[in-house]
């Protein structure tokens, strides 16, 4: 299955990913800082919507970032 989007945060991707080639990147989300493989999940997705969503590579952030927008790409019941 090829995703589009980060599985924590919806962040849009230029190409897709396979799920599984993801769950093993450990790649880094630049907007939420998702290792994928090690902080993947529900919970990491909870304590960075505690924290007021920051981007961890801030440089890379949109200069019209929506938050709610790009949260409706999440995969809601993502378990890596």
């Amino acid at each position: 299955m090829k995703i589009s989007n980060c599985s924590i945060c919806g962040l849009s991707w230029s190409e897709p990913i396979d799920k599984e080639e993801l769950r093993y990147s450990y790649d880094i989300c630049s907007c939420c800082g998702c290792e994928y493989g090690y902080d993947d999940n529900p919970t990491y997705r909870e304590s960075w919507l505690k924290q007021g969503a920051p981007w961890f590579a801030s440089k890379y952030r949109p200069p019209n970032w929506n938050l709610e927008e790009q949260l409706r790409h999440i995969i809601p019941d993502w378990n890596a």
